[in-house]
């Protein structure tokens, strides 16, 4: 109703939406529907009319029934999670519904969203509050599973999502977080993230993800054949990698690449002409079909 009566009387100047994107004098860099998304319980005890209820899941209730008015209303837009980095502002165990509804109307914009130059994932991490990663982590693999919940996304610099995270709350919080949404026997290829985008951390994942060696990724691709589209092995970094290939795997074509191993590494800017040679010595044919395949009519 407030809003409403403001719009009507341009509170705030015009288009300021009735005082909803005035800031807040007293919270430098907050506007009114920042705060709206952020508050808990002793303003919501005020604002809300809640008497004494400390309860923060009521309160946390009660400010996301303002949200809905607000968006049924069109005064609350899509655009606005966005533009004012609501997500950012709502991921707080306090405020977790408004999250969690905010993110199932733009789920895009946990992939998207930023917050002063950082990716919103690496933003809300750097905070000290585990339980912030634990709430981003959670919403965003329940809308982006193929991404792993942007477990792995790199910020301008190339540190990914883990790796600032275990920086910051050490490596077994972390895991204990991760190991609580994705199962040891997960059906997620959870590794072949790992070989691409942090492969220095494939032991530490792999000892609670064993059985994710044996699993595909959404493109038809095996772990070694990932690994090696990684570019993260070579023969003189990992000798028994390449060792222990099998046959088959020598002579898999790569679902994507639609090459031999010894052509898929050929291509890597890390790869070498041992690792390549080693790769073909063990089925020189291959290059035979290779080369028919290639300039046959």
């Amino acid at each position: 109703i407030l809003a409403k009566e403001g719009i009507k009387h341009e509170v705030g100047g015009r288009g300021m939406r009735g005082g909803l994107l005035v800031r807040d004098p007293d919270e430098e860099e907050m506007n009114t529907l920042q705060l709206l998304v952020n508050l808990g319980v002793s303003n919501c005890q005020v604002l809300i009319n809640l008497g004494d209820d400390d309860d923060p899941i009521r309160c946390d209730r009660a400010f996301l029934g303002a949200l809905k008015e607000l968006r049924k209303d069109n005064i609350l837009l899509k655009e606005d999670i966005k533009d004012h980095h609501l997500l950012y502002w709502s991921c707080y165990p306090k405020t977790k519904m408004r999250f969690k509804y905010l993110a199932e109307w733009y789920p895009d914009n946990l992939m998207t969203g930023t917050y002063k130059e950082l990716p919103l994932n690496h933003a809300i991490v750097k905070g000290k509050d585990l339980t912030r990663f634990n709430i981003f982590f959670q919403t965003a693999l329940k809308h982006h599973p193929q991404h792993l919940g942007f477990l792995f996304q790199k910020d301008n610099s190339e540190k990914t999502l883990f790796e600032r995270a275990i920086n910051k709350h050490g490596k077994g919080n972390i895991f204990n977080v991760i190991k609580e949404y994705v199962p040891t026997d997960t059906d997620l290829p959870i590794l072949h993230h790992v070989v691409k985008n942090a492969p220095k951390y494939m032991n530490d994942f792999a000892i609670h993800y064993l059985s994710a060696m044996y699993l595909r990724d959404e493109d038809g691709r095996t772990l070694t054949q990932a690994t090696i589209a990684s570019g993260s092995k070579t023969l003189k970094n990992d000798t028994m990698f390449f060792g222990k290939m099998t046959d088959d795997e020598i002579a898999e074509l790569d679902p994507i690449t639609k090459q031999y191993p010894f052509l898929t590494c050929a291509a890597c800017e890390s790869s070498d002409l041992s690792t390549i040679y080693a790769l073909l010595s063990r089925n020189p044919s291959l290059l035979e079909k290779y080369i028919h395949q290639r300039f046959s009519i």
